[in-house]
């Protein structure tokens, strides 16, 4: 058997070793970051303490030790490299670590995820009307800060008191990836899923000029059923376009190049931002745009993100799960329904 393949949990893309993709697609996914949780103490931060139990008949979650308020606690992010088998150096101190696991009865927790994951979920932070610095969070809301993105993930940890767990299940299965967590990343067995998530998703070479290659231009009177024949309302798509309010994750969309395009001819903004605005953009094989594949990783992380809802998923109780997932049947790219759009008995 190979090893155990460990995989992000805001992505659910693979953590590869350093050194392994240097200027090649997929280079992103060698750079981790650990996540943990410290609190104030006398002398300085001290690593929150984690525990098992084990119930009647089998593992409980994980828990705090010694529970301190809220306001005193935060999440810490440490820049870190993957070595294999779970196992993790974090780059300032030089300890050797595991994530998603306690070791022994108890010790402190990590959770493994990318740097540019990480640098997606302060964006889509920073695109709320507003944020709070809290663990709390209703299973309800989408979260406002990393405590609550924490909490969320916490919550989707298979609690375990032997072995490890490589990845942390998600309400929509990571949109479909999950088929591919195997106990080591090959890509080659789905290359189109493969070259997807291996692209960089925040370094976007030319993203405004490949988004604004889909402009169709505006022909009066002609109405389809996605936009208006009214020149207002094209000027209203290209303001959102240009606001990016309500698209938030094209926050490096280059407004001068945009306001040029928009002085050479009358163009479907409308449209435009319409098929943006698409639920299924993220998916490679979608033909409604044209777009790199490193903007459609983006938009599925972004997804994945504001997709989180605390409980989403139940927790598994037992062993934990080494790095396979239940291939799914149909489209690759399909997932469970998550919480945040079930509807509301």
């Amino acid at each position: 058997m190979g090893r155990n393949q460990v995989y992000c949990c805001i992505c659910g893309g693979p953590f590869l070793e350093s050194g392994t993709r240097e200027n090649e697609p997929g280079e992103w996914l060698c750079h981790p970051t650990l996540w943990t949780t410290v609190h104030n103490a006398k002398d300085g931060p001290e690593s929150d303490m984690y525990k098992w139990e084990l119930g009647m008949h089998t593992y409980l979650p994980y828990d705090l030790v010694d529970p301190v308020e809220d306001s005193q606690r935060r999440v810490l992010e440490q820049e870190a490299t993957y070595q294999e088998h779970n196992m993790f150096l974090i780059s300032e101190s030089g300890e050797k670590v595991p994530a998603f696991h306690v070791v022994g009865n108890e010790s402190a927790l990590y959770l493994a995820a990318h740097g540019k994951c990480s640098q997606l979920v302060q964006r889509f932070i920073s695109s709320r009307p507003e944020t709070h610095d809290v663990f709390q969070i209703s299973d309800k809301d989408e979260i406002s800060s990393v405590k609550q993105l924490w909490q969320v993930i916490f919550t989707r940890i298979p609690a375990s008191g032997r072995g490890f767990a490589y990845n942390v299940d998600h309400p929509t299965r990571y949109y479909g990836i999950t088929s591919l967590h195997l106990t080591e990343w090959e890509p080659d067995n789905n290359p189109l899923a493969g070259e997807c998530v291996e692209a960089d998703p925040i370094e976007v070479p030319q993203l405004t000029e490949c988004i604004l290659d889909n402009l169709e231009l505006y022909v009066p009177g002609i109405r389809s059923e996605a936009t208006s024949t009214d020149l207002e309302d094209q000027d209203r798509g290209y303001n959102k376009l240009i606001n990016k309010k309500e698209l938030p994750w094209l926050w490096d969309l280059d407004e001068d190049v945009v306001r040029k395009k928009q002085r050479t001819g009358d163009w479907n903004w409308e449209l435009l931002v319409d098929k943006l605005s698409g639920t299924d953009i993220y998916r490679p094989e979608d033909e409604t745009l044209r777009l790199p594949l490193g903007l459609r990783n983006r938009r599925r992380i972004w997804k994945c993100i504001e997709d989180a809802r605390l409980g989403d998923i139940q927790r598994q109780i037992g062993p934990p799960l080494l790095g396979f997932a239940v291939p799914m049947e149909g489209n690759l790219w399909d997932g469970y329904t998550p919480k945040s759009q079930q509807p509301t008995l």
